[in-house]
């Protein structure tokens, strides 16, 4: 059996653990964007300290050289990484990125959080071949992942992260010529990093709306009302029924909303200003 040296970038350490785990790949290298330092990739580096060194990287410029300077891998691999590839990049080495999202209909970042705002019942979790256009081009695998429509985007990002290995199998049947393209996607759907008006609690929204707006930010602290120059963030709805009042208040632990028949309590989360320093926070 042919092994594949290949190196890793990015923060999302579950495909970490599965090149580990498969025999079929010696992983030499694990980069990880300053940036996105986190417990889950300090784990990791511990974890693996006896055959893998965590390197920081701090800008595209410093990847760029690093890069350039590394030439016993076959490629690497992304998971969750905020650079943004460029053609001096990628004239260095051939990169394969994990998308947890449908590349023809959910391109760009953070596609789990997309998924539960537009209520799919059906995403996918895709390896494609990194080139300078943001999540196009060449599909190497893919996995069809099905939804019911009460997930978080963390159930969401772990539904698909859960197929990561067969993704792994799609890639080394690629690398080694036992398998071609699946398709190319050359257009596709590009959703941008969500803004507050995206997530932002308002008159006009159901509770089935504001059930899915906190669900689609559970990994970023939830949705907000806004009120007297505040925004008043809340991560689950704990009870609703119908109701004719018309009220919002709050108190440390939890939102009363009343509006359009409804009556729901919610957590209350943290409450920040206008310019996002943080008030309160539980």
């Amino acid at each position: 059996m042919k092994k594949i040296n290949i190196g890793f970038l990015g923060y999302g350490t579950r495909a970490v653990d599965a090149l580990m785990a498969d025999k079929r790949f010696n992983v030499k290298y694990f980069l990880t964007p300053r940036s996105r330092l986190c417990g889950e990739v300090y784990e990791a580096a511990e974890k693996y300290k006896e055959t893998l060194s965590l390197e920081i990287i701090s800008s595209k410029s410093d990847l760029a050289k690093r890069i350039s300077e590394i030439k016993d891998v076959d490629c690497f691999l992304i998971n969750a990484c905020p650079f943004i590839l460029t053609a001096e990049i990628l004239s260095h080495m051939d990169f394969y990125n994990i998308h947890p999202g449908d590349l023809r209909t959910n391109r760009g970042h953070h596609p789990h959080l997309w998924s539960v705002l537009l209520d799919e019942r059906e995403t996918k979790i895709c390896l494609h071949k990194v080139n300078v256009h943001i999540d196009l081009g060449e599909v190497i695998e893919d996995v069809t992942v099905k939804l019911d429509g009460t997930e978080n985007s963390l159930e969401v990002l772990n539904k698909t992260e859960d197929h990561i290995p067969l993704l792994l199998d799609g890639l080394y049947r690629y690398l080694t010529g036992q398998q071609g393209v699946k398709y190319t996607v050359t257009d596709g759907i590009y959703r941008p990093a969500m803004t507050y008006s995206d997530y932002e609690i308002t008159p006009l929204d159901s509770p089935k709306d504001i059930d899915r707006k906190i669900r689609a930010r559970y990994m970023h602290s939830g949705a907000f009302f806004l009120s007297d120059g505040k925004r008043i963030y809340t991560d689950s709805i704990i009870s609703s029924k119908p109701s004719s009042c018309e009220d919002f208040s709050y108190t440390d632990e939890t939102i009363k909303y009343c509006h359009n028949g409804h009556e729901l309590i919610l957590t209350l989360k943290k409450i920040t200003d206008l310019s996002g320093n943080i008030i309160f926070s539980r």
